[in-house]
């Protein structure tokens, strides 16, 4: 479904499964793209396995390597699955260097949605409830919208990008389209309105016993009546009344997550933005495993050791991957 909504944006998979005893036993998508470096590929949540055996292991990694090297690719980027044994001796084994040509989500926030409501209420920051029953009192609602919306969600989240100096992705409205066509019921899209205008919403992705809160929108009105406190809880507690398990906030800072799973305290700094609003619903940092990337060619390889760790390198060659 992913690589069927990306289609629109360029990229074109590379799909590889490993079978025993005629059972698929595990594989990998390659989403590849033509930029100015010449092809490029991505695994997302990749290698997945059945069971990571040391031999199924070796065997995925290595594949991903012959894989890249087949279809001519100047570099691979690979970010295993959120909880894989694989371990960094054995990426760098094989060629694999630290990743710093893209930036890649390395933790996330997860909300326990298996519980009941009174249990994730129980878990919620007291200033965010507040801010809910003034919503509420104020005439924020919730609308689940279709298809028809996507243009209103889509003006919604380029606002956003403006605020943050960021550019909206997917690009296009057309690219949110072909996103809806691939995921069908698996996608669901809110709008929080006030007196019928849409204020803010969410795209949500749901698989598994998962809801990605995958994308966010806001005009930026409104902000004493608390439209996007709003639209998150809805999508919290429409996961838990439709039997899923986990809330994935789909990032947060890296920094952030460390300072809690370590239990620092956050700093002034860290109580600000995006991650912040996120915790007032409760749940549970997770460090996702960091990413790496495969170079074939010897000579840019060498040029990506020397200059691959430097300030401002991933944001150069993220412009310069630009198709």
């Amino acid at each position: 479904m992913w690589a069927e909504a990306k289609t629109i944006e360029g990229w074109e998979p590379i799909l590889v499964t490993f079978e025993r005893d005629g059972q698929i036993r595990g594989g990998f998508q390659i989403l590849t793209k033509h930029t100015r470096f010449g092809r490029i590929g991505y695994v997302s949540k990749g290698p997945a396995l059945a069971d990571e055996h040391p031999d199924l292991q070796a065997q995925a990694l290595k594949s991903l390597a012959d894989t890249s090297r087949k279809h001519g690719l100047r570099a691979l980027i690979v970010q295993a699955p959120d909880h894989t044994r694989l371990t960094p001796g054995q990426f760098r084994e094989l060629g694999f260097l630290p990743n710093h040509l893209i930036n890649v989500i390395s933790a996330t926030l997860v909300i326990d949605v298996g519980r009941s409501r009174e249990e994730i209420l129980a878990q919620m920051r007291r200033t965010t409830m507040l801010e809910l029953k003034r919503a509420q009192k104020r005439g924020i609602k919730i609308r689940e919208a279709g298809q028809n919306d996507l243009g209103t969600f889509f003006d919604l989240m380029v606002e956003t990008c403006k605020r943050q100096e960021t550019s909206p992705s997917p690009a296009s409205v057309p690219a949110f389209q072909k996103l809806w066509e691939a995921f069908g019921d698996r996608l669901r899209l809110t709008l929080a309105e006030f007196e019928g205008q849409p204020v803010a919403g969410t795209v949500c992705l749901c698989f598994g016993d998962r809801v990605t809160f995958w994308k966010k929108g806001w005009s930026g009105a409104h902000r004493d009546k608390h439209p996007n406190q709003m639209v998150m809880f809805e999508a919290i507690e429409w996961s838990q009344q439709h039997g899923y398990k986990r809330f994935d906030c789909a990032g947060m800072s890296r920094d952030t997550a460390e300072s809690l799973v370590h239990g620092r305290r956050l700093s002034e700094l860290q109580k600000t933005g995006r991650d912040f609003f996120l915790l007032g619903y409760g749940g549970a940092p997770v460090l996702l495993p960091e990413s790496w990337v495969l170079i074939p060619n010897p000579l840019s390889r060498l040029v990506y050791r020397v200059a691959g760790g430097r300030p401002g390198f991933s944001q150069i060659t993220r412009r310069m991957a630009q198709a």
